[in-house]
């Protein structure tokens, strides 16, 4: 079940509620308790907790990129060495 955003029109508030994809939610305000509400459309940046994700995908292709330069730089260091003492 989704949450659906909600508009107050007696005391111009918004709020939230959890409930099927069926139909319409049927109670009131959840500061006012006035039955004049209107469902509206919430954007997506408000529901999303970026707290709940420990890394973007930005950082760990970063990350990735990084610990290849690591790699190859050793990589580099090992070839030269083995190049230069035969």
């Amino acid at each position: 079940m989704p949450f659906y955003e909600y508009y107050c029109e007696d005391c111009e508030s918004k709020f939230d509620v959890f409930h099927s994809m069926d139909g319409e939610w049927k109670g009131g305000c959840g500061l006012c308790e006035s039955p004049n509400v209107t469902k509206v459309v919430a954007g997506i940046g408000n529901k999303v907790d970026e707290k709940r994700f420990k890394k973007k995908s930005g950082d760990l292709v970063k990350s990735h990129i990084e610990e290849a330069k690591q790699e190859m730089k050793q990589e580099k260091k090992r070839l030269k060495k083995e190049t230069y003492d035969d």
